[in-house]
């Protein structure tokens, strides 16, 4: 079975929709309140389809990312993983890597040589995660409320050597 990282299509929103829901029931479980992450609902959502990229088996999308140019202006130049989620099932087989690896790709292929991204300071599996892809924590902290609690986002940094 080959997997491979594909830019995602109109034909992809309803799977991806899945995806983010089930990503953020899974990853920010005992982090975000549990009544926002019961009540998730993308019907009416979808994400810019210009970099955004799905993890496929050619017949079934296991996860997606988005990426852009760095949206907060402090970091004028960077690279910006904005998501990535892969089917819980399917965490700790390897698919975050390649999928991660390939929009990381994308972005140094496309002239940053710098990349941010944030993570739930709680959310220890996703920072081991980005520490393994060389990413470290720049000290920056941000609070931000999300379904009525008071949450802390880190700011993870990769830069090309």
């Amino acid at each position: 079975m080959d997997i491979y990282t594909r830019e995602m299509t109109s034909n992809d929103i309803e799977e991806v929709r899945k995806i983010y829901i089930s990503g953020w029931q899974n990853a920010f479980k005992g982090i975000v309140p549990q009544d926002y992450l019961d009540h998730l609902n993308l019907d009416n959502w979808a994400p810019p389809l210009n970099g955004a990229y799905v993890l496929t088996d050619g017949k079934n999308i296991l996860g997606t990312s988005s990426i852009s140019p760095a949206r907060d202006a402090a970091f004028e130049g960077y690279g910006e993983i904005i998501s990535i989620y892969i089917l819980p099932e399917l965490i700790g087989l390897g698919y975050g890597h390649i999928l991660f690896e390939a929009v990381k790709k994308i972005l140094l292929e496309s002239g940053y040589k710098k990349i941010c991204l944030s993570v739930f300071e709680e959310n220890l599996r996703a920072r081991n995660f980005y520490e393994k892809h060389q990413f470290s924590w720049n000290k920056e902290r941000i609070t931000l409320n999300v379904g009525g609690k008071d949450l802390i986002e880190l700011r993870y940094i990769f830069e090309q050597e």
